[in-house]
């Protein structure tokens, strides 16, 4: 197993490769495992939904149990399969955990040595170096496997030589293209694959995954906090946690909760702690976590605070927001952090003066 950072791992969290079992994407998993015995099995398939919802944990699973099979068998001694389900001792398993088994091979945004960053796209590189693993035959006559995660992240180059290969597939080779926003796909490479989506988990699936994960760092508001922010996404809700992203939404509420006149200390400490070399990952959950909660109290404003789940004491913050402002206010609040967030990446800004510019711009304090 490479020693290179995995842009697919949260630090203190499993990879998605050692998940047992998938909650909540059952009718997914039912899908594919009909298709597969069904006879006109599809050679690739574009994994859709939510970012964190489990698509990676999925192609593991499915890939497992691919790579389990007996060549030309559809079923074992007891018969057909019911469930992706395969046990944890069997060899193609523990090859896959360790990231040994010659049937899989992953595509992902690998990390740069030199600038100490993953790069910002899967390459056409990466893509041609495929036809080494689709040289090899599989020794036991079996599947072989690409994993490709995210096929957001390929250039246009990599997106066409993945399209080339999809238009003539090796023989028995299984794609999977895991995608959080296949609407940017090329129109091509989606005609080429099977359409598997997997949908949002509801609060209490949400709470069964990440509960047994932070049971001993998380008290019962810190979980229904968390559960609020995740939007049906164990993941999301995990890389939220690591990222610190959890106090970051108390600071948030504690900031509006004082608004026009911010407390300085709160603010420019929630500031200068995104502002720190290595704590990009809180920077990037506070440009996510800002017009994310303004979307929801524009939102709720305009249905009704009685109409969705809030937190306690969110319901007074938003009221007293809506008694300074109306409405389109805080919509113009939100275009105008958007706007913020899409400058600031571009022009590479201070992130402190970012933070601040959300709160302390006059059009947002007028």
């Amino acid at each position: 197993m490479s020693d290179e950072p995995a842009i697919d791992k949260l630090d203190d969290f499993a990879h998605p490769r050692d998940c047992q079992t998938l909650v909540g994407q059952r009718a997914a998993e039912e899908t594919f495992l009909g298709s597969y015995l069904g006879g006109r099995f599809h050679h690739a398939w574009l994994v859709t939904g939510p970012k964190g919802v489990g698509k990676a944990s999925f192609a593991y699973r499915a890939t497992k149990f691919l790579l389990s099979q007996e060549a030309g068998s559809a079923g074992g001694l007891f018969g057909p399969p019911e469930t992706l389900d395969v046990e944890t001792h069997h060899p193609a398993v523990s090859l896959i955990n360790s990231g040994a088994h010659p049937g899989l091979t992953v595509l992902r945004r690998h990390y740069d040595p030199k600038g100490k960053k993953f790069f910002k796209n899967i390459r056409v590189d990466d893509v041609r170096r495929l036809s080494g693993f689709f040289g090899m035959t599989a020794s036991d006559g079996g599947w072989r496997v690409v994993i490709i995660d995210t096929v957001d992240d390929m250039n246009i180059n990599a997106a066409n030589a993945i399209l080339k290969i999809l238009e003539e597939p090796p023989a028995k080779t299984v794609f999977f293209l895991l995608s959080n926003s296949p609407a940017g796909l090329l129109p091509t490479v989606q005609s080429r694959c099977r359409r598997l989506t997997l949908n949002p988990l509801s609060n209490e699936q949400v709470q069964s995954v990440i509960g047994p994960l932070l049971a001993d760092q998380i008290d019962a508001r810190g979980l229904a906090s968390l559960t609020l922010l995740a939007e049906g996404s164990p993941g999301k809700a995990a890389a939220l946690y690591a990222a610190g992203g959890l106090d970051a939404y108390y600071g948030l509420l504690d900031i509006f909760k004082t608004y026009p006149d911010y407390d300085p200390d709160t603010l420019h400490g929630l500031a200068d702690r995104a502002a720190k070399k290595d704590n990009e990952a809180l920077y990037r959950v506070l440009c996510e976590l800002i017009p994310w909660w303004l979307s929801r109290f524009v939102r709720a404003a305009s249905i009704g605070l009685d109409k969705i789940s809030l937190m306690e004491g969110e319901a007074d913050i938003m009221q007293d927001l809506l008694r300074h402002h109306p409405v389109p206010f805080w919509v113009d609040m939100w275009e105008h952090t958007n706007h913020l967030i899409e400058r600031a990446d571009t022009v590479n800004l201070d992130k402190k003066q970012v933070i601040l510019n959300f709160f302390l711009s006059p059009t947002i304090r007028k």
